[in-house]
């Protein structure tokens, strides 16, 4: 067309530009270049057009990890059919129910096996426009994909986790208190969902309202060999159901992952299941993989953590070395003028299944515990895990967030429940089941 009529496609891109309507458009088109075919015809070129000028403007306003935390109830009252068609007599771009379920399984197949995929091409195979791209993505990430988008590309990660927004409101104004549950294993014939509840209870009782996780909310998948004989949930969809009926309700999580979470990312297609939870379970907060610094005072931060590595032979040894690279890295910040003073208090570790904790320098550290029982891996080597979680009531010093006096009790349930996940229903349904007031 542009060679027929030069200039053209530009002018009809800088009315598209200027919000101007296709039949506008088309008047001025027909006025200015001569154009003779029908405004039906016409309506099909500016729909295209206007689909690859709006792909790289909507997806830099729109897209990327950010975008996410967008609410699914904002998405749902708007029209996942929308074209750019005027009057639906011409409109060709309507989709029904069925081929918005066939376009959601060929957009995830693509994704599956291209990992990165430019958001026009998407728009042209699968005949959709780039806010219905943008929306598929949304809601397979809210399924736990790791999908996310930049300016111009989709993008399925099968390697990292994609980084999230961090905290920014600090969760206390005043002496602080707080619990800590690490390494829950849902999944895990081990799980001690007893002592979980146990645990919750004397929460509740203390007056806790919020509950750090320093990593592996799950069990996993191949995470050593033979795990597949230790687990009663094989599949994250699986144990992410059972996670949502059993994790202990009345509390906000914040929860960060682990290695055992991480492993559905990379053997499970991208899967994330720390995002699934989040989007069924509106107490649990995900905060990445890793480690996170989260505001809890003005100030003042505790920074999750969940090391890799074994045991090492003394206990307190990776807690300290970590206290003495977050005291190097705040003071090379320092240094930089990019803050003023160190705002790292606590320091809460996952992984290692043990309970340690020291006052190193300013900060109060702390190996957390777990809440699985010793697995038959553990067993193997030797191992005995700790079970149990923290509360902790600390009151710091206004001026500088320094830690003047702390009382930081663990809980500990020495007595394994053998095959504990037997004791309860893992699955929605199960969960609503109601039971015969009277047995035979």
């Amino acid at each position: 067309m542009s060679e027929k009529l030069p200039g053209m496609t530009y002018h009809i891109i800088s009315c598209i530009k200027d919000g101007k309507g296709s039949k506008e458009t088309y008047d001025e088109v027909v006025d200015l270049f001569g154009y003779s075919n029908t405004l039906k015809a016409f309506r099909k070129t500016y729909s295209r057009l206007k689909r690859q000028d709006d792909f790289e403007n909507f997806f830099s306003e729109m897209c990327g990890p950010k975008a996410f935390e967008k609410s699914r109830a904002e998405k749902d009252k708007k029209d996942k059919a929308e074209c750019f068609c005027e009057s639906l007599e011409d409109c060709e771009c309507f989709s029904s129910v069925g081929e918005e379920i066939d376009r959601g399984s060929e957009f995830i197949k693509i994704m599956k096996k291209r990992k990165i995929v430019s958001g026009e091409e998407l728009c042209k195979t699968l005949g959709c426009t780039p806010k219905e791209v943008y929306e598929l993505a949304n809601e397979f990430r809210i399924r736990g994909y790791e999908i996310y988008c930049d300016d111009k590309n989709v993008i399925l990660s099968t390697d990292v986790a994609v980084q999230v927004d961090p905290l920014k409101k600090p969760l206390e104004d005043r002496e602080i208190v707080f619990g800590v549950m690490s390494d829950l294993h849902f999944g895990s014939k081990s799980c001690q969902i007893t002592a979980m509840n146990e645990f919750a209870e004397i929460c509740r009782k203390k007056g806790i309202r919020d509950i750090f996780v320093p990593g592996d909310i799950f069990a996993g998948y191949g995470v050593f060999p033979g795990q597949q004989f230790e687990v009663y949930a094989l599949s994250a969809d699986e144990q992410e159901q059972s996670a949502i009926v059993n994790l202990p309700q009345g509390f906000q999580y914040y929860g960060l992952g682990g290695n055992h979470d991480y492993s559905f990312i990379k053997r499970g297609g991208g899967h994330n299941p720390l995002v699934a939870l989040a989007a069924k379970r509106p107490d649990f907060h995900y905060l990445g993989f890793d480690e996170v610094d989260v505001p809890i005072l003005p100030g003042v931060s505790a920074k999750l953590w969940h090391p890799d590595g074994g045991l090492p032979y003394s206990l307190s040894y990776k807690l300290q070395k970590a206290a003495e690279q977050i005291s190097y890295n705040e003071l090379q910040i320092i240094s930089r003028s990019v803050q003023q003073k160190p705002t790292t208090r606590f320091l809460f570790a996952g992984h290692l299944h043990v309970q340690v904790q020291a006052l190193i320098g300013p900060m109060l550290c702390m190996q957390c515990g777990c809440f699985e029982g010793q697995s038959g891996y553990l067993k193997k080597k030797m191992l005995l895990p700790t079970v149990g979680g923290y509360i902790v009531k600390a009151d710091l010093r206004k001026k500088d967030g320094l830690i003047l006096n702390f009382e930081s009790k663990f809980y500990v349930f020495p007595d394994d429940v053998e095959n504990d996940w037997k004791n309860y229903k893992h699955t929605t349904e199960e969960a609503k089941k109601v039971s015969p007031v009277f047995q035979w």
